[in-house]
């Protein structure tokens, strides 16, 4: 047993600041460095078991880990739960591996934990922001108002969840790129869920000419709905004028489609619109600017003269 610490009880008591929380594990460990170099002799063995207890001790936490995880999975827990449980256990078991070699080292485990709640309350106060994140991500895997591979968007960032970690929450969008969002804020702010619901609306705007026949492009584009194979033909199918805009009258074209087919279903629906308005001379008009220049000279003037 190493004499400072049993000799000194007060080390035992709760800091009563941060700034003694954080100076009394360093005066802690100046006292075991100079006490290694005094009686580095009497205590080689218990240093070498305790290294051999630290290396086995992580290497079988891992083990022990991967099959908790293993389990999980042949479990069917929700995968959103398994990726924010398994790096707490690790965490756990290797603090369980690190008292055990401090014990071995006959050092003081109840000062050596008091100085860690020291340590961990001066980190809590500087990290408030962090223990937010970390309570929001628990409260989202109690809630689940989504899981892992859901389609969501939260603050005006829309994306596929790809996982719920201790402190934050990421997404990759359509177009590749990767979003980190904060737990506290995901859970705090309202959340768009796409994939709660096994369908999803798909709405498209399209514009005709004020000059074309509206019955006829509500029956063309109809038809384009109840032709398409990804198109719930269960469900209402909607084309009506949504807005009439300056060069254009605007409908929206509603449908429902599965949410796994819904981007394939987009791109073809767009794309036969468009060839179906052109058969049937429906135009798709464009903003355009026609300019009128007043004729300032009563007299022009031959470029000739």
């Amino acid at each position: 047993m190493i004499p400072f610490l049993t000799q000194t009880p007060q080390l035992q008591d709760p800091p009563h600041s941060i700034e003694e929380a954080i100076t009394r594990p360093i005066k802690t460990m100046e006292r075991i460095t100079e006490f290694l170099i005094e009686k580095g002799g009497q205590i080689s063995w218990a240093l070498l078991t305790a290294i051999f207890i630290l290396v086995v001790g992580f290497w079988l936490s891992k083990k022990i880990k991967n099959l908790i995880d293993r389990r999980m999975i042949a479990l069917n827990i929700d995968v959103s739960i398994r990726l924010f449980a398994i790096p707490i256990i690790n965490i756990l078991l290797k603090t369980i591996v690190i008292i055990f070699v401090i014990n071995r080292l006959g050092l003081n485990v109840s000062a050596f934990i008091a100085a860690l709640g020291g340590v961990g309350l001066a980190i809590g106060l500087a990290l408030q922001g962090s223990l937010a994140n970390f309570a929001g991500g628990i409260l989202i895997i109690l809630f689940k108002p989504f899981k892992v591979g859901d389609y969501i968007v939260s603050q005006n960032n829309e994306g596929t969840v790809d996982s719920i970690s201790i402190l934050y929450t990421i997404l990759h969008t359509v177009k590749g790129q990767v979003i980190t969002l904060p737990n506290a804020s995901v859970f705090n702010n309202p959340i768009i869920n796409y994939s709660i619901r096994e369908f999803r609306r798909l709405d498209i705007e399209v514009g005709i000419s004020y000059d074309d026949d509206f019955d006829l492009a509500k029956k063309v584009l109809i038809n384009v709905l109840d032709s398409h194979p990804l198109v719930d033909q269960n469900q209402a199918k909607t084309v009506e004028i949504l807005k009439f805009s300056d060069s254009s009258v605007d409908l929206a074209v509603r449908c429902y489609v599965k949410n796994s087919d819904y981007w394939t279903a987009y791109w073809e629906i767009h794309r036969n619109v468009k060839y179906a308005l052109d058969q049937n001379n429906i135009s798709i008009p464009y903003p355009h600017t026609q300019m009128i220049l007043p004729n300032t000279s009563p007299n022009p003037i031959n470029p000739k003269d």
